[in-house]
């Protein structure tokens, strides 16, 4: 996989989890300076840093933002300010776990997405030493629902299934893991389902204990073994992707991120669904990725060339991120995109490239708005510094960072349907795809 900053421009809009690439040698920093393959000392979360890497390292974070942040004037935020109160805390801040936080913590005050840190112990493909085998409940997912973290979804036939838990079931706790409050829902539904989720996975062969609350509001807890490979987030090789008709004339699209194996997949599926009137694209908790996918189905969709997205420098510079067109062969159905506050990167602006010129509705809830065009640069602990380098608008110039891409027919999931096995989002745009509303 390249580095993101060989990718042109739309192939590197990556939610934060999926940012970073594995396997991939990358230009080490120490300071401001840094040189091609240099070797990089990394520490696990408990190892103490010394003094001198760490103040390497806060001085190139600062720096980097400083100098290349994609907006001069940080959101009216004052940048030299920032680093006077965060500065003096470095020479406590001493293990790795404790420094990176500290960091963290820093860059979120600019309050921007695709602007983070990385400790080493974090890293996806990181050396033996700091990365850990994680597993999780066989067909056993969580999601938001109502400000709380509920079971979704369960595979038949599972030890979660034959343990009695079932879709809709409140999720109390899991062992020692630390949920995400109804505040944190609401603060940011993506970062709460990624620790939703982080809470299931745990030691190979270990048990995860949780309690639920049933359809009764009856407290009951279960203990079920991990014994599937738990992923942190999507893999951009390869795509889970799933496709049928939910009526004879109703297509269905799901994949879990746009991963560059994806063209292929999404070309056989169209290919089977070409002669439905109506297609559904479900994007609901697809964090992004690269964007060849992106730009093939923009393109079967839509018959003339169109801007997908207008990246803007810090400096002024202006492209566009361009979808060809397919004339003729077009695909010529109605098409609903599906959306939630687990939707973000790519996915929104496809989603939002759409639905402004008009091709597609938008069904679900509000997007996530992360959008920023972003690149990383390794620290000189190990970690990793990911920052935003470029603004990015929809083609009429209209922002999605911050704000989302707002649906056309808004929809919630209920507790109350999870708990019958119902989808209403999609349910809706069935609807609204056979009456041509």
């Amino acid at each position: 996989m390249p580095t993101l900053h060989k990718m042109r421009f739309g192939a590197a809009l990556f939610i934060l989890a999926a940012a970073i690439s594995t396997g991939t040698s990358l230009s080490a920093a120490v300071g401001r300076a840094a040189s091609q393959n240099q070797t990089v000392v990394t520490f696990k979360a408990d190892e103490t840093i010394p003094a001198e890497i760490r103040r390497a390292a806060f001085l190139f974070v600062w720096e980097t933002i400083r100098d290349k942040y994609f907006d001069p004037t940080y959101g009216g935020k004052d940048w030299n300010e920032i680093k006077a109160r965060y500065e003096p805390r470095v020479g406590e801040a001493e293990t790795s776990e404790a420094f990176h936080s500290l960091l963290r913590q820093m860059v979120e005050e600019l309050g921007r997405s695709h602007l983070a840190i990385i400790a080493p112990h974090q890293r996806p493909g990181g050396t033996a030493a700091n990365s850990k085998v994680q597993m999780a409940p066989e067909g056993l997912s969580v999601g938001l629902v109502e400000g709380r973290v509920l079971l979704a979804a369960i595979k038949p036939d599972t030890p979660a299934w034959n343990a009695g838990l079932r879709p809709g079931y409140v999720v109390v706790s899991v062992g020692d893991a630390v949920l995400p409050t109804t505040e944190e829902i609401r603060a940011s539904s993506l970062r709460a389902a990624t620790a939703a989720r982080l809470a299931l996975a745990g030691e190979p062969s270990s048990m995860a204990v949780l309690t639920v609350l049933d359809e009764n509001d009856r407290e009951k807890t279960v203990s079920v073994p991990r014994t599937a490979a738990f992923q942190k987030s999507a893999n951009l090789g390869r795509s889970k992707f799933e496709y049928r008709r939910i009526r004879p004339r109703v297509g269905y699209l799901w994949f879990d991120g746009w991963a560059f194996d994806l063209k292929p997949k999404l070309e056989a599926a169209l290919k089977d669904l070409w002669d439905t009137d109506g297609l559904i694209i479900d994007c609901r908790q697809n964090h992004g990725g690269v964007n060849p996918g992106v730009d093939y189905l923009s393109s079967a969709l839509c018959p003339e060339p169109g801007i997908l997205a207008i990246e803007t420098s810090r400096e002024g510079d202006r492209r566009e991120w361009r979808h060809e067109g397919s004339g003729p062969n077009a695909y010529r159905g109605r098409v609903v995109i599906l959306v939630d506050g687990g939707s973000g990167s790519a996915s929104e602006v496809f989603a939002a490239a759409m639905q402004e010129t008009g091709r597609a509705r938008i069904a679900g809830e509000s997007s996530f708005g992360g959008v920023l065009n972003s690149t990383q640069a390794v620290l000189p602990t190990g970690g990793i510094l990911q920052y935003p380098h470029s603004d990015m608008r929809t083609g009429k110039g209209n922002s999605i960072e911050g704000r989302g891409v707002i649906p056309d027919i808004p929809v919630s999931l209920s507790r109350g349907d999870l708990l019958q096995s119902r989808d209403t989002v999609i349910e809706r745009a069935v609807s609204a795809i056979l009456s041509g509303s």
